[in-house]
């Protein structure tokens, strides 16, 4: 694997769901990035405050609460912080926290367009020549969801931007993958800086560090651009692995960004999904649905604008008492294949 090359022209912005994200992902790279001369932020986009059984644990208590939470975010911000002074971060301005709701990034990029906006105020304001984020393989709802948050925010970007995508729980299968150079002093440092995540280590201690001991490497690149449809009804089938789900309520979501917008559906789906059963979205969005052997076809009518990107995935609904996912985002060239059909020769803008 190749190392990533940095200088000090360089400015890299790393964008953590919670407070840990970064480190365990990133450390050695943040280490790299700074002894290089390059310019680094973090962006944290929630406080960890959702995360009930470390807390009970450490606070002695059952009832977790609205203060509860708080309390427990505001310590998780103040680990972050001690964390990257471990790093060698230790600048006011390294970290910035969004504070959006733990377990809840799925939520705010299906119902919240301004978020889109705040993460491209973020990218705008920093500037940067490397956004490392996670991968849509990863299995924490959280972190698939943020990477097509940062996505949305980078369409339409005149700026050449390298995209880094990390996977810390499950297993992207990339082989493009660039590894930040390390060594032992580095990898020290970093296990140190995670160390002061007290919080997560007191239950996770031999999960995290084993995964935070892991050779640092990165899908380099990003989501494979989806051309534009000029025509014609986009049709698509969603895979599922180990067959479509059954007597566990899901709903089918679908994010869709063109030059009018970015659109966003989200369908329920009945607990029982039989080969052949068809099924319409009940509004005036034109999508209809029929389930496959081992996949659910989707038919959605032609977008008024020429499209960028398309995600969907099939969600399990919430509340959920295990919060990873065992279906993942696709994105348009999962969706599609390379050659969607009335695509256009245009490159989408704001894609590199």
């Amino acid at each position: 694997m190749n190392a990533i090359p940095l200088s000090s022209q360089d400015r890299v912005l790393v964008f953590a769901p919670h407070p840990d994200d970064e480190t365990i992902a990133a450390g050695v790279l943040l280490q790299s990035a700074r002894a290089a001369g390059a310019a680094v932020r973090i962006v944290f986009a929630t406080n960890g405050d959702n995360n009930p059984w470390p807390q009970r644990w450490l606070e002695r208590r059952w009832r977790i609460d609205q203060a509860a939470r708080e309390r427990w975010g505001l310590r998780r911000q103040g680990e972050a912080r001690a964390a990257l002074g471990a790093l060698g971060l230790d600048e006011p301005t390294t970290a910035r926290f969004l504070g959006w709701p733990d377990q809840g990034l799925t939520a705010r990029l299906m119902d919240d367009a301004a978020a889109i906006d705040v993460l491209r105020a973020e990218l705008d304001a920093f500037g940067p020549s490397h956004v490392v984020l996670p991968t849509l393989a990863d299995s924490h709802p959280d972190h698939s969801a943020l990477r097509i948050m940062v996505e949305l925010a980078l369409l339409g970007n005149p700026r050449h931007v390298v995209r880094l995508g990390y996977t810390i729980h499950g297993d992207d299968g990339d082989v493009r993958m660039l590894a930040s150079p390390a060594d032992a002093a580095m990898c020290e440092r970093k296990l140190r800086a995670l160390g002061e995540y007290c919080s997560q280590t007191t239950l996770s201690e031999r999960r995290l560090f084993a995964i935070a001991g892991r050779a640092e490497a990165f899908v380099a690149g990003g989501e494979a651009p989806l051309p534009f449809v000029s025509a014609g009804a986009l049709e698509f089938g969603i895979a599922s692995p180990g067959g479509l789900p059954l007597g566990v309520a899901h709903e089918l979501l679908i994010v869709a960004a063109s030059r009018a917008g970015t659109r966003r559906f989200r369908i329920r789906l009945p607990r029982l999904l039989r080969r052949g059963l068809r099924l319409h979205h009940g509004t005036a969005d034109g999508i209809a649905l029929q389930v496959g052997q081992q996949e659910l076809l989707v038919s959605m009518p032609a977008p008024a604008a020429p499209l960028l990107a398309l995600w969907a995935k099939l969600h399990r609904v919430e509340p959920r008492l295990v919060v990873f996912d065992g279906r993942h985002w696709q994105d348009g060239s999962a969706l599609f294949g390379t050659q969607p059909a009335h695509a256009a020769s245009e490159p989408a803008p704001g894609w590199r």
